[in-house]
């Protein structure tokens, strides 16, 4: 087991940042492949994501790769892949049925599932900064996506209200057991996703009735396939092995609110690169977002010194 001792809460902060940064460029590269679906970005982006990090082990570990993967507990190779993969799946799911500004706003709920059910799963009880933060964050989320929100059937509202909730059960899991190198599941959780959204490429339109195309999410070109081989590493691969180093000394509510700065940074790098201008909500839920996130990283610990101090300054009366 690795030990925590020597990475300090601002270390595990700045990983957690990089891991959000890597993840917010997912907007880019689907704007440079127009003509892939869901199920097809998301099945070799998970491929590529896997394989990257399986040459990670390889590197790290050498001869012991075997070892790296059993030495994680059945149990949380199981969820952590697991929720990995099911959230991949019920993300694309839920776009099919509801817009992404509803999905968006559904999924700025991670933060407060995570708080939920933090003290049951990894022995953490989220304080008042915390929760003042989580609410500041579905605020501003809620600010971007607003003029874009539409109701959607029950169905679409129902699978996208599970898609926050694995995205706390993989953050719940990763500080749970964040004395283990929790890399290779979810390396395993990439290659389920592969074949999850290969298979259901061509599955979920059959039955929708939808044009169905042939070889579901397998069918992508060579351009795409070169450009998602980029996507898996930039996107994924990297910044999950900073969220996982991160969550060795980041409470997992702080890491949930973190992450919602993709909602921020998104919108900013077609902005950069293809002139798509973002839309003033953008700049003001964003600048709720990063507030909340400002209040998660320090509110805690502020309130922690001033509680101490007046402990101090009463013992002393």
């Amino acid at each position: 087991m690795e030990s925590t001792a020597r990475q300090s809460y601002g270390q595990g902060i700045g990983f957690v940042l990089l891991a959000t940064l890597g993840w917010s460029l997912s907007g880019l590269f689907v704007r440079l492949m127009p003509g892939l679906d869901g199920w097809q970005l998301n099945c070799w982006r998970g491929f590529w994501m896997a394989v990257v990090l399986l040459c990670y082990l390889v590197v790290v570990y050498g001869r012991d790769l075997w070892s790296s993967f059993r030495i994680i507990p059945l149990v949380a190779l199981c969820f952590s892949a697991g929720f990995f993969a099911l959230g991949s799946t019920l993300y694309v799911t839920s776009l099919t049925l509801v817009s992404t500004a509803t999905i968006s706003v559904i999924g700025a709920s991670s933060p407060i599932f995570t708080g939920l059910l933090s003290p049951w799963v990894t022995g953490e009880r989220p304080g008042l900064a915390a929760w003042l933060a989580a609410a500041l964050a579905m605020a501003g989320v809620g600010i971007i996506a607003w003029e874009k929100l539409e109701g959607g059937n029950l169905a679409g509202i129902l699978i996208s209200i599970c898609v926050p909730m694995t995205f706390a059960g993989q953050t719940l899991a990763l500080r749970r057991y964040r004395g283990v190198d929790m890399t290779p599941a979810i390396c395993a959780g990439g290659f389920l996703s592969f074949f999850a959204a290969g298979i259901l490429g061509f599955v979920v339109p059959y039955v929708m009735g939808l044009d169905v195309r042939p070889g579901g999410g397998f069918n992508v070109g060579l351009r795409e396939v070169l450009l998602l081989a980029l996507m898996g590493p930039l996107q994924l691969s990297i910044p999950l092995i900073f969220y996982i180093k991160g969550a060795r000394s980041v409470p997992a509510v702080t890491l949930a609110l973190i992450a919602m700065l993709d909602a921020v940074l998104n919108p900013m790098w077609p902005w950069i690169f293809v002139g798509e201008q973002p839309e003033r909500s953008s700049f003001m839920g964003g600048a709720v977002i990063i507030a909340a996130v400002i209040i998660s990283i320090f509110g805690g610990q502020w309130l922690e010194r001033k509680r101490k101090r007046a402990g101090l300054s009463g013992s002393m009366a």
